[in-house]
C-alpha cells in the first residue's frame, strides 16, 4: 500500500512537472506584439572600411551604432524628423565628419543620442511623405535635408553647442509600395547626388565636406 501511495505521488509531481514545463515552452515560444499602426521604423548605414570620397583618408558620414532598426521616426505637416534615442536605452547615431571641418569646430563630445533637451541629434527630410522615386528637397530649399546634433564645448556633461549638416543638392529617394503588411519603403541615398553637406557650427558655415548619408524608412499604413 505504501508503494502504491508512493507510486501516485511521484506520478502526480511528474506530470504537473510535465505541465509546468509545457506552459513555460509555450509562453517562451509566444511571438512579440506587433508594431503600433502607421508605426515609422529607420535603418541607418552601417559605416565603411574605405573613406566615401577620393580626396579624403578617412571615413565620414552619418552612420547608425551597429545595434539594429532604430523605432524613432515622425511624420509631422509630411516631413520625416528622426529622433534618436535615449542614451540610457545604450543607442547612438554617429556623425563623422572630415578632420579639415572639426578643426574649426567648436572643441567638445559631439552629442550621439538623446541625454537632454540640448543632446538631441535629429535628421529631417522636407516634404518625404508623398515624395516619389527622384531627388527629394531639391537645391533651392532653404531648409535643405538636415542632421543636427550639439556639442558639449565646456566638458561639463551638458551639450549646449548646436551644429548642422545640411545636404543642400538633394538626395535620391527609390520609394517602394508594399504589401504583407501594407508599407511605405523610402531608401534615400546622397550617393546619386551629392555626398557633399554644408556644416555649420554656433550658427557660422564652416564650409562644404564630404559627409555620405544613406537610410532606409519604413512607415506602416
Amino acid at each position: 500500500m505504501h508503494s502504491r501511495r508512493t507510486h501516485l505521488a511521484l506520478s502526480l509531481i511528474l506530470t504537473t512537472a510535465a505541465v509546468a514545463l509545457s506552459s513555460a515552452v509555450v509562453f517562451a515560444a509566444k511571438p512579440p506584439p506587433p508594431p503600433p499602426k502607421n508605426a515609422t521604423a529607420v535603418d541607418l548605414l552601417l559605416a565603411p572600411g574605405t573613406p566615401p570620397c577620393t580626396e579624403l583618408t578617412e571615413v565620414t558620414g552619418i552612420y547608425q551604432d551597429g545595434l539594429g532598426t532604430y523605432q524613432y521616426g515622425k511624420w509631422i505637416n509630411g516631413s520625416f524628423m528622426f529622433h534618436p534615442p535615449a542614451c540610457a536605452e545604450g543607442r547612438e547615431v554617429f556623425a563623422l565628419l572630415p578632420s579639415e571641418a572639426t578643426s574649426q569646430m567648436t572643441p567638445g563630445e559631439f552629442g550621439t543620442c538623446s541625454g537632454s533637451s540640448l543632446n538631441t541629434p535629429m535628421l529631417i527630410i522636407p516634404s518625404l511623405l508623398n515624395a516619389p522615386t527622384g531627388v527629394v528637397d531639391q537645391a533651392g530649399d532653404a531648409s535643405g535635408v538636415r542632421y543636427s546634433f550639439h556639442i558639449d564645448s565646456d566638458g561639463d556633461g551638458f551639450f549646449e553647442t548646436p551644429a548642422n549638416i545640411i545636404w543642400h543638392a538633394g538626395i535620391h529617394l527609390t520609394r517602394t509600395e508594399l504589401t504583407n503588411p501594407n508599407r511605405t519603403v523610402y531608401q534615400l541615398t546622397t550617393e546619386l547626388t551629392s555626398n557633399y553637406a554644408e556644416v555649420r557650427n554656433a550658427g557660422v558655415s564652416l564650409g562644404t565636406f564630404c559627409v555620405p548619408l544613406r537610410l532606409t524608412v519604413t512607415r506602416l499604413k
